[in-house]
């Protein structure tokens, strides 16, 4: 069947005489896509009107009908009604889906027959997209019927990375061409308990309904979870909505962000107290389950074709005990948050993504709705790539198998940083099965066109690096690119520079200009890292700006490939900007506007652990007591080093680091000022000569807190002893691992006087 000749147009695209608005959207969808493709424009008609010659059916028609084919139709609360044909009948093509309730099915269909076509949207815009040059279009004969592996195929702008309105046009076409839905499911969002019972309402007249904070007070956001009368009142709220709206499917809810808990005591004598290695100590999952259970039971009763949803996140990721069953009705949208994103689910060098695994075996053996809310990119703000090909390719069949409903993922307009991620994301969302080699080939060949081969080395050298790290991270910590990227950045200088000497065209140069600059951006972050860890701060400060600099070339090419931080986020201690902020400071102290550097402590210290909490006891802050210590470099965290198991368990509790260094002569009279660069830690303590020493804490430095990344600068004016050499023990305390398994020093430390 030909639709195009030598760049005439040969058939009609036709709809129904009243078409639906999606399909005539669809219609014109194609016809703008095969004009792109052959510089021909076909016509548009109604069924009705005397068509000759070939024909694209677009959406449900009477002709459809009379062919007697099924076309995919239907919208249940259970939502795997979804889908679309591509057909050929005699002289036509059928191009047509499930347009019911919010399905695209119609859109989908006519998007996939121009992916058979050629057509490729990688990234949001024109930047992203491939469009094959064809005189002459035919097509062989074609009989397909599909559907999706997951119900729920979201990936949504956070918004850590800056937006335009232009951007979010542009992600919402691009989510269309590569079949994601944003389905009118009530997402559990943090805060949306407030739905249940309203605080303008009852706070007043009814405080015993409202959580009780430490101080005894009652808070407007957050619950009772043990009050009867609340279950009742929530109970009502649901199903009122539900009988005012009845194509209401859903009603979620969900406590506030963070880690919510009620202190009164009915509800305290609930919990169990649990620790469950980053979720939530003490978990909150027994009682709100139940709290949850309780008002979806009562639900059922009346709207058993409804679901009730809340979220496993925070305090809640676990289980709860002590439910012998759960509400059929009741869904849970489960968050990875509190596990590593560099492995894949159940890797056995990873005990968060094994914990993870048994977590999300026993939700799906449990509930009958279970979908994901997972984040990508999963690691800091920095604006390093995130790869994730690998654990995509294991994970999405897993997730498949375990039957869940989909994904809600959190993303941010960085798509240099997440690179291939959505595209894959989308890809097997619709088709977990799909082959991802295939598809990082058929990427490169499109995209890159000369230097294709060059670039697909590329990526899975990347892939390849951190799938095999024996780091861990989760969303919000600093990956540890500082050892991952050195011992494969030889290789990808070479593939870079192999991809910039094959590149022909102008188009695909530009594409392979913006990987470069993405990888020098790379580079410069792990020298600034480097520089750092030989006390150049000043330099490793030249190298962030230089990371800035990279930024802006890229955003010259495109907005939201590698974006600067919004202002609202500079601060959080990920970003590209904390890390300015950090070097600045020390900076200024070590030789700079505030300060003179004395000595640069040695960057190797003993090293000794203490898991028996004796080492004060025995005084090894003495350079002559204790025995058998290690050699540490005090730049890196002690996992890193060796210190964690081959399931990535790393050492927690107490452990010592303890150096001799000199001090110059002359500098009586002189404050003197200790710099510990940083440490990872729930409890910190220095000895200066024997002496213990004391000294402020920053806002980041709280009870139990296990990720302090400031310095710590004392004051030891009346403790050092000039000409001589000085002996310093810092002794570490760690948590239990959870989110953040990392623990000790982990920058330079030195001594320095004021200006």
């Amino acid at each position: 069947m030909v639709l195009v000749e030598q760049q005439k147009p040969q058939a009609t695209i036709v709809v129904a005489n009243e078409p639906s608005e999606q399909a005539q959207e669809a219609a014109s969808i194609l016809q703008n896509y095969i004009e792109k493709i052959s510089n021909a424009r076909i016509e548009i008609e109604k069924e009705s009107e005397d068509v000759a010659g070939n024909i694209v059916l677009v959406g449900h028609s009477k002709m459809i009908e009379d062919l007697s084919i099924t076309v995919p139709s239907g919208f249940t609360f259970q939502l795997n009604e979804e889908g679309f044909i591509i057909k050929t009948v005699e002289n036509g093509l059928i191009l047509a889906g499930n347009e019911d309730g919010e399905y695209r099915g119609t859109i989908y269909a006519v998007y996939a027959f121009l992916e058979e076509l050629g057509c490729r949207w990688f990234f949001p815009g024109e930047f992203g997209e491939f469009i094959p040059e064809i005189d002459t279009i035919s097509i062989n004969a074609m009989d397909c019927t599909e559907r999706p592996s997951f119900r729920v195929r979201n990936i949504w702008y956070s918004g850590w990375a800056p937006t335009t309105d232009q951007d979010h046009q542009d992600f919402r076409l691009w989510r269309d061409c590569n079949r994601l839905n944003t389905l009118s499911l009530s997402i559990p969002g943090d805060g949306s308990i407030r739905r249940l019972i309203s605080s303008e309402e009852y706070f007043e007249s009814h405080p015993h309904l409202f959580a009780v904070d430490k101080d005894g007070d009652r808070r407007s956001d957050m619950l009772c979870l043990s009050e009867p009368e609340a279950v009742e009142i929530s109970v009502r709220t649901i199903k009122n909505t539900f009988r005012d709206d009845p194509d209401t499917l859903s009603f979620g809810f969900a406590p506030p962000d963070g880690f919510p808990v009620c202190y009164c005591q009915p509800c305290q004598d609930s919990i169990p107290e649990f620790n469950h290695k980053g979720y939530g100590d003490p978990s909150l999952s027994d009682l709100w389950f139940r709290f949850a259970n309780c008002i979806a039971e009562e639900v059922y009763k009346e709207f058993p074709d409804r679901w009730v949803l809340t979220n496993g996140y925070a305090n809640r990721v676990r289980l709860p005990e002590g439910i012998a069953e759960f509400s059929p009705n009741l869904g849970i949208q489960s968050a990875v948050i509190a596990a590593c994103t560099l492995h894949h689910v159940g890797d056995k060098k990873c005990w968060q993504r094994t914990l993870y695994k048994q977590l999300l075996d026993r939700w799906t053996d449990t509930l009958n709705c279970v979908f994901i809310y997972d984040y990508d990119p999963g690691n800091s703000l920095v604006n390093l790539p995130f790869p994730a090909i690998h654990n995509l390719k294991h994970d999405m069949p897993y997730f498949k198998s375990r039957g869940t409903w989909g994904f809600w993922t959190e993303g941010t307009n960085s798509w240099m940083v997440t690179h291939l991620n959505y595209y894959l994301r989308a890809k097997l969302m619709w088709d977990a099965e799909a082959d991802v080699e295939a598809l990082v080939h058929d990427y490169c060949q499109k995209f890159y066109a000369g230097a294709a081969d060059a670039v697909e080395e590329y990526i899975w050298i990347l892939e390849s690096a951190v799938e095999q790290t024996t780091s861990h991270q989760t969303w919000g910590r600093l990956m540890q690119w500082k050892t991952i990227f050195p011992p494969i950045q030889k290789k990808l200088d070479y593939l870079m520079s192999r991809a910039e000497d094959l590149v022909q065209d102008a188009r695909s140069r530009k594409r392979v200009q913006v990987l470069k600059l993405v990888h020098n951006h790379m580079k410069a972050y792990v020298r600034m890292e480097q520089v750092v860890a030989q006390g150049k701060f000043q330099e490793g400060l030249e190298w962030a700006d230089k990371m800035l600099a990279i930024r802006d070339e890229v955003n010259t090419i495109k907005s939201g490939l590698l974006p600067h931080t919004p202002e609202w986020a500079s601060d959080f201690r990920t970003t590209l900007e904390w890390h300015k902020e950090i070097y600045r400071d020390l900076a200024e102290k070590a030789d700079g506007k505030e300060g003179e550097l004395l000595t640069l402590l040695p960057r190797q210290w003993e090293f000794k652990l203490d898991p028996k909490d004796i080492g004060v006891i025995y005084q090894w802050y003495l350079d002559s007591n204790g025995e058998d210590w290690a050699k540490i470099d005090t730049t890196l965290n002690w996992e890193a080093q060796g210190y964690q198991d081959q399931q990535g368990w790393g050492f927690w509790g107490k452990a010592w680091y303890r150096t001799g260094f000199s001090v110059p002569t002359g500098i009586e009279g002189k404050s003197i000022w200790l710099t510990i660069g940083a440490v990872y830690n729930r409890g910190v303590w220095v000895w200066l000569n024997g002496m213990m020493q004391q000294f402020d804490k920053d806002r980041h430095w709280r009870l139990g807190h296990h990720d302090v990344r400031t310095p710590i600068h004392i004051d030891v004016t009346d403790w050092v002893r000039s000409g001589e050499i000085n002996q310093v023990a810092v002794l570490v305390n760690t948590t239990p691992p959870d989110r953040n398994p990392r623990g000790g020093i982990h920058r330079r430390s030195f001594l320095w006087t004021p200006r």
